[in-house]
């Protein structure tokens, strides 16, 4: 936004609804040009309202009438591309941690790891999935419940970065190693995640690229012209989070 006279504004709804309506909210009674939105649960309806009254920008999700303006990474494919890396490296119990069940990209990342599973034969275990909310501390508790169940696994793929920092925790915690015991990978690659211990493999989401494409499609909107949001593509980055299963 540098040079065009638009000053940004920024408030997190903490990946709660009423927060994130509250926010759009506060930005309307403020009188902003326009409102780019990341995510979130708005419901649709409440957005569609919202660009009635003035330009909105939609990333990581589809908004029914405002398809041209919305911006959704492929999560399926970024998930498959994760539990595939596993299942080469030999893995054939492979857990998931699953974010919020209510978002859009966690439904995709569960449906990618889903369907790696059944291109490679692998049956799908409704034990092996835990639910999580995306934060540290879920993928903690998650991890925790999958050790201490009956169901044996030799890789866990969280679908967020930060829920693959606390599973890394629950497996230490308990005597695992990562990834001599348990192979680990995350999904978004956050500036953290290629210094951890060990340095994790994770899908890489284009944030970057995200954000200026959702800028200047605003400032297109602004300026009365057409939005044109062109489709932005995930990749794995293999770190020594994971290795070959060993032979029992």
């Amino acid at each position: 936004m540098q040079g065009t006279g638009y000053h940004p504004i920024f408030i997190s709804g903490h990946w709660h609804v009423q927060e994130e309506l509250e926010a759009i909210d506060f930005l309307l009674s403020r009188r902003v040009d326009g409102v780019i939105v990341l995510g979130g649960g708005v419901p649709d309806m409440r957005l569609q309202d919202v660009a009635r009254r003035l330009p909105v920008v939609v990333l990581g999700r589809i908004v029914p009438g405002l398809e041209d303006q919305c911006l959704r990474l492929d999560n399926f494919a970024g998930a498959h591309q994760a539990t595939r890396h596993l299942i080469e490296l030999g893995h054939r119990n492979i857990a998931h941690i699953a974010g919020e069940a209510s978002h859009r990209d966690a439904q995709d990342r569960l449906e990618g790891y889903r369907a790696a599973l059944a291109a490679a034969k692998l049956p799908f275990d409704p034990d092996l999935v835990q639910p999580g909310d995306f934060h540290e501390a879920s993928g903690f508790l998650a991890t925790t419940r999958l050790i201490e169940g009956r169901t044996l696994f030799s890789a866990v793929f969280a679908a967020n970065d930060q829920m693959a920092y606390g599973a890394r925790l629950a497996l230490h915690r308990k005597g695992l190693r990562v990834p001599e015991d348990v192979s680990l990978v995350g999904f978004d690659d956050l500036p953290g995640s290629m210094y951890t211990t060990p340095p994790l493999t994770t899908v890489q989401q284009p944030v970057e690229d995200m954000g200026r494409a959702a800028a200047q499609t605003m400032l297109r909107l602004l300026r009365g012209e057409r939005a044109e949001i062109q489709e932005k593509t995930v990749r794995l980055i293999i770190r020594e989070s994971t290795v070959r299963r060993r032979s029992s």
